[in-house]
């Protein structure tokens, strides 16, 4: 025999010998030197007092442990007397009576010929030495006669052990391994047993093992071997036999043939044989998914018949425990070698194919509604049953958790989806797509989705977008979506929106509106309201998604939802709400998920929060989480660009973010001029740069040669009046902006600060402390302080002052985190248009004569033009006059947007 997973018979099989009894007598196995001992076992069977079971299927080494047993006993003086099947099928009996008789005579001791169970008792109890009787291959040891006289043999002779090996033909009970020979005994015994989990190896054996086969095994390849084939010893033998030095992989072809011919028929059980293909076709053997398979099959498994199924296959090796999950709180958790476990599915779908696709069928159903949901493994079994139609539910369930963590098996699924299904689902052809993708270049799940659905949703733009499902149509509608959006249509993406939620409407329950497609579009439409600058749509629909979305199925959604609500308050100034739910949306996304589809609008939402309450470490900490990309299909850009500037106005770095914002407008992207929302948040995030840097004169022309009236120039019209000496007029902007209709919480406090600075200048005392208190009550609600930052320190302290509402010593320090957000108040250069014209021209052209033919007017009109343009600018030369226009920013490089 080679190593310990010898099964086969022994060296020389049966022989004939030629004693005074003609016995059939059989030489004991010798162990091989390539055989690991294992101590932990070896005294486990030491303790047998009259009976031990070595119960295992084929390869698992019980043949050879028991020969390592039996030789420590023979070194110790004991006799043994080994026997093996194939048994005499006329008088098996004889088999073990001549076996015993053999031993005992090459003792000394006086036995009969044919000795009866009594007779050989006496015999063995005479003995001067231990006697043990191995029975091996005893499963096949079945006739009654010999049973009844094994049975009896024991009964009578207190001195003898015996040691019966066995495979799985016969059940577990609670009691031990149940055979034959010890329900004849008629009376219970003491009883040693050994399963296939005790037998089982431990990886640092079967690397031992696999050392003293000629085959050392590296970490890596140690882990995937425990993976393929377990503690299976026999089957790790033949895996690495047939693995060649130089094989990257290891090989399986021969394993899986040996554990198809030779375990699978060793079984024996046929009802046992049978759970075990089902609980193999389970994946991931829990009693629930037990449950679900044996009950597809028609098999019984209420209460704990699915635990104790799992515990028999353990027993005989099918399964194999995690050796570090499983306590009074924790469940134990199995799982079928990955070789056996194949092996096992395919006899299954071979034996019963329909039954097969029935049961994998029920079990995705079963992983997709599970809590939490195992959408890989649902994937697996939609796979096997080859039904599009789920693996299309699985999609829509799961499909960016899918591009992120799926792996490669979920990738080779998808991408394995044939022409003629991709025809029929759009949601199929653009799995297929993203693995295929996702395969080649591995980038960020949601961007990913995204991106593919702003490609497809073009199908559905144009009515040609395919579901196997109901759910289909709300991905199609949220693929339109996208498209629509992301080419700047922000009408027909609202079309689409108002479309779509009538259909939902009338669709209910029953039309998929209870899955995760229509939620992930809520959020979607959500996102798009926020962009039109629809506000009550972009808080309702969002807040809905969180409502309806299962926190198992879809917590990504639904913390996404949360996430979304609270940039929309942070944006309205709502701090208090936007906090409230940004703790939603930390209690709504799962630990496993959160950095694999992570969402930007909550780490807006808090860097927003931040900079509002004056934290610069935890804006920097926000800020840090996200990335902006304006031609990335995300949404959130235009929102991460105002927390950034909002952060580089307050605390010192306006060059920074002017350059940011330019980097943005040179994007030429199709919102900065087709959706209002963004195109006014970077008209308005320019004039707050602009005047904290300053540039009074870009400003002016900014605030000039835009909407006039428009709401998103109040806050900057106010403060600029101000800081170029005209508090009358700032006065006016203030109170006329905080009188508009739908102005909200943030710019109201802004206005409000505005108005008392601007009142405190004009005198007018009584006003400038009703505006400060009204300013300090609203802020102080939502625990803001950005507007007070805008105020000159002198200023602040006299409205302070003035209202008896002082900052508290946390608001001073955090106050005085602060740049210079307040810049050096400046006079407008009075400039007439024409004048304005000439010193362009001056920048452009190199002489006097050169600006005239440019202007078709005589030299010296320029001439005195020019000379009006220097004493106003204070200045006595061409060079100097460049200078200080380009440092005023009446003179500026032409800037994208206008």
């Amino acid at each position: 025999m080679t190593g310990m997973t010898t099964e086969m018979p022994s060296p020389g099989g049966s022989s004939r010998g030629t004693g005074a009894v003609g016995a059939s007598a059989q030489t004991p196995p010798r162990t091989s030197v390539s055989a690991v001992v294992r101590p932990r076992l070896l005294t486990r069977l030491d303790r047998t007092e009259r009976v031990a079971v070595v119960r295992a299927a084929t390869g698992y080494g019980r043949t050879t442990l028991v020969e390592q047993w039996a030789d420590t006993l023979r070194a110790a003086g004991h006799l043994v007397a080994w026997t093996a099947g194939p048994w005499d099928r006329d008088d098996p009996w004889s088999v073990v009576r001549d076996a015993l008789t053999v031993e005992l005579r090459a003792q000394g001791v006086d036995v009969v010929d044919a000795a009866s169970p009594q007779a050989l008792a006496a015999a063995v109890d005479a003995a001067d030495a231990p006697v043990l009787l191995v029975l091996d291959d005893a499963d096949e040891l079945d006739d009654p006669d010999a049973v009844t006289a094994v049975a009896a043999l024991i009964a009578a002779s207190p001195a003898l052990r015996v040691l019966l090996v066995t495979g799985p033909r016969y059940p577990l009970l609670p009691s031990g391994p149940q055979h034959p020979v010890l329900t004849a005994a008629g009376r219970a015994l003491p009883l040693v047993a050994l399963n296939a989990r005790d037998l089982s190896f431990t990886a640092e054996e079967l690397r031992a093992a696999a050392a003293s086969w000629g085959h050392p095994l590296d970490d890596a390849r140690l882990e995937y071997l425990v993976t393929l084939v377990g503690g299976w010893a026999r089957l790790a033998r033949v895996v690495l036999d047939d693995t060649r030095p130089d094989d990257d992989q290891l090989a399986t072809a021969s394993a899986y043939a040996f554990a198809r011919d030779v375990i699978v028929p060793s079984v024996g059980d046929a009802d046992l044989l049978r759970v075990a293909m089902l609980v193999a076709t389970a994946s991931d053997p829990t009693p629930e998914t037990v449950r679900v398979a044996l009950g597809t099959a028609g098999i019984e498994a209420s209460g704990d018949v699915p635990v104790d199924m799992l515990l028999r296959l353990e027993a005989v090796g099918v399964l194999v425990r995690d050796p570090e999950v499983g306590s009074a709180t924790v469940p134990s958790r199995w799982r079928t070698p990955a070789l056996l476990q194949e092996v096992l599915r395919r006899e299954l779908e071979r034996r019963d194919p329909e039954l097969a696709v029935t049961v994998h069928r029920t079990l995705c159903r079963a992983a997709l509604r599970a809590h939490p949901p195992d959408p890989r493994r649902a994937v697996e079994h939609a796979a096997r049953a080859r039904d599009w139609t789920l693996l299309e539910t699985c999609w829509l369930d799961f499909g960016t958790y899918l591009v992120a963590t799926g792996g490669p098996g979920v990738d080779a699924v998808y991408a394995a989806v044939p022409d003629e299904v991709a025809t029929t689902s759009s949601v199929l052809a653009m799995a297929r797509a993203t693995a295929r993708r996702n395969r080649e270049e591995p980038s960020d799940a949601r961007e990913l989705v995204l991106g593919l659905m702003a490609q497809l949703g073009r199908l559905a733009l144009d009515g040609a977008w395919r579901s196997r499902t109901a759910a289909g149509r709300w991905t199609g509608a949220a693929a339109a979506l996208v498209a629509a959006r992301a080419q700047g249509d922000m009408r027909r993406a609202m079309t689409i929106v108002r479309d779509t939620e009538v259909a939902a409407a009338r669709a209910g329950a029953r039309g998929g509106t209870v899955g995760r497609s229509y939620w992930w579009f809520l959020v979607q439409a959500g996102r798009t309201a926020l962009l039109e600058g629809d506000l009550g749509a972009a808080l309702e629909m969002p807040m809905r998604a969180y409502e309806l979305a299962d926190p198992y199925r879809a917590p990504d959604v639904r913390a996404a939802a949360a996430g979304h609500v609270a940039l929309v308050h942070s944006l309205d100034g709502m701090l208090v709400d936007a906090q409230r739910w940004l703790v939603r949306h930390a209690e709504a996304l799962d630990p496993e998920w959160e950095d694999i589809v992570r969402d930007s609008a909550a780490d807006v939402a808090q860097a927003l929060v931040a900079t509002g309450r004056l934290e610069l470490a935890a804006a920097d900490a926000a800020l840090s989480q996200v990335h902006m990309d304006a031609r990335a299909p995300d949404v959130t850009w235009p929102f991460v660009m105002r927390a950034r500037v909002r952060r580089a106005v307050l605390f010192g770095d306006p060059e920074g973010g002017l350059a940011q914002l330019e980097q943005i407008e040179r994007t030429r992207h199709a919102w900065l001029d087709q959706a209002g929302t963004v195109r006014r948040d970077m008209l308005r995030m320019r004039a707050e740069l602009l005047l904290a840097l300053g540039e009074y004169h870009r400003v002016a022309d900014l605030l000039t040669e835009t909407d006039v009236l428009g709401a998103w120039s109040d806050v900057p019209r106010a403060r600029w009046h101000l800081l170029t000496g005209d508090p009358h007029a700032a006065l006016r902007a203030a109170v006329v902006g905080g009188r508009r209709r739908r102005v909200n919480l943030a710019d109201r406090i802004d206005l409000l600060v505005l108005e008392a600075w601007a009142a405190h200048e004009v005198k007018q005392a009584a006003l400038a402390t009703r505006a400060f208190r009204t300013a300090r009550r609203l802020a102080d609600e939502q625990g803001a302080l950005r507007s007070f930052a805008h105020l000159p320190p002198a200023v602040r302290d006299t409205l302070c002052e003035l209202s008896g509402l002082r900052f508290d010593d946390d608001e001073l320090a955090r106050l005085s985190t602060i740049g210079r957000v307040v810049p050096d108040p400046a006079r407008l250069v009075p400039l007439t248009p024409r004048e304005r014209t000439v010193l362009m021209m001056l920048d452009e052209h190199d002489t006097t004569r050169d600006v005239a033919d440019a202007l078709t007017v005589s030299v010296n009109t320029v001439r005195k033009q020019v000379l009006s343009i220097y004493a106003k600018l204070g200045v006595h030369d061409r060079e100097a006059a460049l200078r200080r226009a380009h440092e005023l920013g009446i003179l500026t490089p032409q800037e994208p947007l206008r």
